[in-house]
């Protein structure tokens, strides 16, 4: 289902974005001095709004093993996804009149309807879980979509962050989260994780997965973007990529470029279909300068987008094929 572009949007596509680090690196960190209101980074609501949005995907970033800059928020990823999920319920709480948790599929219509913002949950690093029932907890928390690893081997894989892991497939219990997941109706995210782990997946997979923020690793080399063949087998599995704006992964040498996103939406159409295409900038989870700036400058992005895509490829990239995959994931 594609929506029809009813609500009053200062641009021409609604735009589903699957992944940003808003709430854990920019609210939590500042400690509340950065809010979803008004902020210093790419996302706050004015610019949500004004760049489109029908629905946005806020991940909790909770890695394996300490990193520097989430130190203030703890150093295991327990304690990190607590304090991140905490202000991610503040936000929703204070800003309710404007943004809804998306829970099941049928909430973002409901949330559009009402001219509501929608916020799906999601969490970047499987390390918190540690057995299957873990995913249970996350579910009723309102987790609708897990990246199962980031850079560090945790108890469901390794990162492709690691040449020596980048073969290595998923541990037993990532198996068992795979099957899990696929029950409860969340989202299995293959970003970040080996290129062993990503054919286990698709092994697994009887609904579509996605790997909310990777490229095209023949535009770009770099081990975080996905091979052709893998790019086909998110295509055969139903699945997505949500083009990443990180410019080390775009390949653009300082500041990511408009050109530089379209080389990767190009390549994946050809070799996977338009069907395999989302958006996922990676938004407050980036550290490059960008020619579009900021989530506001998504009209810019998809103006280019228009001169090689049909409005119905336009659509598809934008929002309608990630509201195939959630649908076919949370009602299936």
């Amino acid at each position: 289902m594609v929506y029809d572009n009813t609500m009053k949007y200062t641009v021409s596509y609604p735009i589903i974005d699957l992944h940003c680090d808003t709430i854990a690196c920019v609210v939590a960190l500042s400690g509340g001095k950065e809010r979803l209101a008004k902020s210093g980074g790419h996302i706050d609501l004015p610019r949500l709004r004004a760049g489109g949005v029908l629905m946005q995907a806020f991940a909790i970033f909770a890695p394996a093993q300490p990193v520097q800059e989430m130190l203030p928020l703890g150093d295991m990823p327990e304690a990190i996804f607590e304090a991140a999920y905490g202000w991610y319920r503040r936000e929703l709480a204070e800003n309710a009149a404007e943004v809804a948790p998306v829970r099941v599929f049928g909430d973002i219509e409901k949330n559009r309807r009402a001219g509501k913002i929608s916020a799906l949950l999601t969490l970047e690093d499987g390390a918190v879980v540690k057995r299957p029932a873990d995913l249970d907890a996350l579910y009723e928390k309102g987790v609708r979509m897990i990246a199962l690893t980031w850079n560090f081997a945790n108890s469901l894989g390794y990162p492709n962050a690691i040449e020596a892991d980048m073969a290595k497939g998923l541990t037993a219990l990532g198996r068992q989260a795979v099957e899990r997941m696929q029950e409860l109706g969340m989202v299995v995210d293959v970003s970040h994780l080996s290129d062993g782990g990503f054919r286990d997946v698709a092994a697994l997979a009887r609904k579509p997965f996605v790997a909310s923020h990777s490229n095209a690793r023949e535009v770009c080399g770099h081990a975080r973007n996905l091979t052709d063949p893998m790019l086909r087998a998110l295509a055969d599995h139903g699945g997505a990529t949500g083009l990443n704006f990180y410019n080390l992964f775009t390949g653009d040498e300082k500041e990511t470029t408009i050109a530089g996103v379209l080389r990767h939406a190009l390549h994946i159409r050809k070799v996977a279909g338009v069907e395999a295409l989302c958006l996922g900038s990676d938004f407050d989870g980036i550290s490059c300068a960008l020619e579009f700036k900021d989530y506001a400058g998504y009209p810019a992005l998809l103006a280019a987008f228009e001169k090689h895509f049909t409005p119905r490829e336009m659509d598809l990239i934008t929002h309608g094929n990630a509201l195939r995959i959630f649908r076919a994931c949370m009602e299936g």
